[in-house]
């Protein structure tokens, strides 16, 4: 699904109509809520006979609702897991404090958080507060939030629970939606015939620009695509949300030629490509500076960024291999971890990246993997880092881009004993074996290497250098080059 937005240029009276209908559908949403909670049901024909709704407005307000009532209950396991941190971090505070005053005022604030994770526990169906919880509170703090008296506060409680309403589109009505008809003029204007219920007028026509997305929508609305309406009412007035179904684009990129690895860190971006044997091909690192960013400014940001990604990827004609993470938890425990991990987690956005990456993909025919991150770092680290002379982070984005092509790459553990290659200014090679010891006993170095003291200029000459290590590792050249010839290429090996 893709929507695009376009700010709405209305008259007075035009303005009124949307003002009356989002009345009407706000007074719908409450009331089906109400009924669901107290557990009655009224038919649907009653129910639009109240209200005077039509039989797809009725459906949009149901869709609303359902939406509103299924984000709820995905997030209450989540926020039952913070609040029972939340209660334990405040626990051992408790544990440590020597004040009294001080403690007096945590196990205020433990049974605050105890009566809420209750509550959210006990709950059975998702408690809704139309027009924002903040918002309702805020009558009882009049000064704080700049109301000059409750009649003001009640006149902007009413306007935020009016503020939007909702179209719902389908496949099997005129231009993918009959309570919206929305007609292609050229470029990126378009005329907006909304259908009204009132008894005055039954139509409002305006007409508005897209900067972003025309071209989709005229493909959609010539295709009998089904398209949605948002319509929201804000400081300087009427916004339109267009909803509608990404259109299929064909997959341009070879997955048999190799793959473009991308590991998201904290202020930058990492890229390896690989070719078809998982060998290292090039790699490089873009800024991506999101900490006290706005979200304006962290959304261009990142969209620069993936231009720039995708943009390599269709050249290469190669697919994207991402990790496959989940902060919604550790965003969710800020609270108590350390300033450090707050800055960080809070600028990581890794979800926005994410998505952002996967439409523009899509759009340009490049096929995005999702692969497991586990241990890529240390592997990386373990592995590629000082053999291609590689940041541990673009070392981790080789591994992304390896496991993508199904090979497989294992961590070993430093208690475990195996063999380390080593080698100083890509010149000769020495191979060590790296077993454990109690500290007391010097590594072993193996016969047929070379010890690091013959590896002088006088000693190299005419000698011969044993190019692979154990385990099929070749010989790093440089620090300065990152793109292995052929004749030395990684086999695609643990």
């Amino acid at each position: 699904m893709r929507t695009y937005q376009s700010r709405i240029a209305l008259d007075d009276e035009s303005a009124c109509a949307l003002d009356a209908y989002g009345d009407l559908f706000g007074r719908a949403l409450r009331m089906l809520h109400a009924q669901r909670r107290a557990g009655r049901t009224i038919p649907k024909p009653e129910f639009m006979r109240r209200l005077n709704l039509t039989a797809r407005q009725y459906n949009a307000v149901r869709f609303t609702l359902d939406g509103m009532e299924s984000s709820l209950r995905e997030l209450r396991p989540v926020r039952i897991d913070d609040l029972k941190h939340r209660t334990n971090a405040v626990a051992k505070s408790i544990a440590k404090e020597s004040k009294p005053a001080t403690i007096h005022h945590l196990k205020r604030r433990m049974a605050s958080l105890r009566t809420r994770l209750d509550a959210l526990q006990e709950a059975s169906e998702p408690r809704l507060c139309f027009g924002s919880r903040k918002l309702f509170n805020a009558q009882h703090h009049l000064a704080e939030n700049d109301f000059a008296s409750h009649a003001q506060w009640r006149d902007t409680w009413k306007t935020k629970r009016t503020s939007q309403f909702f179209v719902l589109g389908s496949k099997d009505e005129t231009a993918g939606c009959q309570g919206c008809v929305l007609t292609h003029l050229g470029d990126d204007r378009f005329a907006v015939r909304l259908r009204l219920n009132g008894p005055a007028r039954r139509y409002v026509s305006f007409e508005v620009r897209f900067a972003y997305g025309a071209e989709h929508l005229a493909t959609a609305l010539r295709l009998d695509q089904a398209v949605s309406y948002r319509f929201v009412r804000d400081a300087k007035g009427w916004r339109m949300f267009a909803s509608t179904k990404v259109l299929d684009t064909p997959v341009t990129s070879r997955p048999a030629t190799g793959c473009v690895g991308v590991d998201l860190n904290v202020g930058f971006v990492s890229v390896s490509e690989t070719d078809r044997c998982g060998n290292l091909a090039h790699s490089f690192n873009l800024p991506l500076l999101l900490q006290h960013a706005s979200s304006h400014q962290a959304e261009t940001a990142i969209a620069c960024c993936v231009k720039e990604i995708v943009g390599y990827a269709v050249h290469a004609g190669k697919p994207i291999s991402i990790e496959r993470l989940d902060f919604a938890k550790k965003k969710a425990q800020l609270s108590y971890a350390s300033p450090r991990t707050q800055r960080m987690l809070s600028s990581f956005a890794y979800r926005a990246f994410e998505r952002t990456l996967v439409a523009r993909a899509h759009d340009a025919g490049v096929e995005v993997l999702h692969v497991n991150p586990a241990y890529s770092s240390k592997i990386g680290r373990q592995k590629y880092a000082r053999r291609y002379g590689l940041s541990v982070h673009l070392a981790a984005a080789l591994v992304l881009a390896r496991r993508a092509q199904k090979f497989r790459d294992r961590y070993v553990s430093s208690d475990r004993g195996h063999s380390a290659s080593t080698c100083k200014d890509g010149c000769g090679h020495v191979s060590i074996n790296a077993k454990e010891t109690n500290g007391l006993e010097r590594a072993k170095v193996e016969p047929g290497s070379r010890s690091r003291a013959s590896l002088d200029p006088d000693s190299r000459k005419g000698r011969g250098i044993t190019p692979w290590a154990v385990g099929g590792i070749p010989i790093r050249e440089s620090s300065a080059t990152r793109v292995r010839p052929a004749s030395m290429a990684l086999s695609p090996v643990e």
